[in-house]
């Protein structure tokens, strides 16, 4: 799991970067995988103000599994990724494993924001990682190359190129739900200067009737 938090007054372009960058960081194969954001661009870094940056948030996380101790409580740092990794081991310590230990379920994610005027936004993903295929050359040791016949080799590789097409899939989803708000977000405010600019088209149109009138009527000219 990884989180991220920073303040609601941003505007959206920080926190597309920010998604975006994300996303990278929990792509599987991926150089920075569940390891730290690159550098903030400058041109992001001038949204941002110095103050707010790897500052104290005053937001909590907290991680939790019914009738396990806390997995992790901790204060986010503004745009610093908080990475919580093997969730499953974490709340497996401590129990006594045996034929029909079951693996834990249900676990809460809460956020705690403590301060009194400030609105925040997280952003968070969730990699989900399994223990049996994950690792390629410990698969290569128990099924060698040479046991496999062609259909199978084909039927892997169908399996690995299906994989990497519903990953796609998913981020073109999450980035046309991120397109689709940005879009409904600036139509709202065109909407919203239109309706300006004819209320002050009008304000100007009554005060130049006005003077007209008046500097006419001064000049006794109606």
């Amino acid at each position: 799991m990884v989180f991220i938090a920073i303040p609601n007054h941003n505007d959206d372009e920080v926190e597309e970067w920010f998604t975006t960058q994300m996303h990278e960081m929990t792509r599987k194969g991926s150089a920075s995988f569940m390891q730290q954001l690159p550098e903030v661009s400058k041109q992001i870094h001038e949204r941002i103000s110095d103050d707010e940056y790897n500052g104290r948030s005053n937001v909590y996380l907290k991680l939790t599994v019914p009738k396990r101790p806390v997995l992790r409580h901790q204060m986010f740092m503004w745009y610093a990724p908080v990475v919580v990794m093997n969730v499953v081991k974490a709340s497996q310590r401590g129990q006594k494993k045996g034929k029909n230990t079951q693996p834990p379920g249900g676990y809460s994610v809460c956020f705690e924001n403590k301060n009194k005027d400030e609105s925040v936004r997280v952003l968070f993903d969730v990699v989900l990682m399994s223990d049996e295929g994950q690792d390629e050359e410990l698969q290569n040791k128990i099924i060698k190359k040479e046991h496999l016949t062609p259909l199978e080799e084909n039927f892997q590789e169908g399996i690995r190129a299906a994989n990497t097409i519903l990953n796609e899939m998913k981020y073109m989803e999450r980035r046309e739900a991120r397109m689709r708000h940005t879009a409904e977000s600036t139509n709202g405010k065109i909407r919203l200067f239109s309706y300006v600019s004819v209320i002050v088209l009008l304000g100007v149109t009554w005060l130049q009737r006005t003077y007209l009138r008046s500097y006419f009527k001064k000049k006794k000219l109606m």
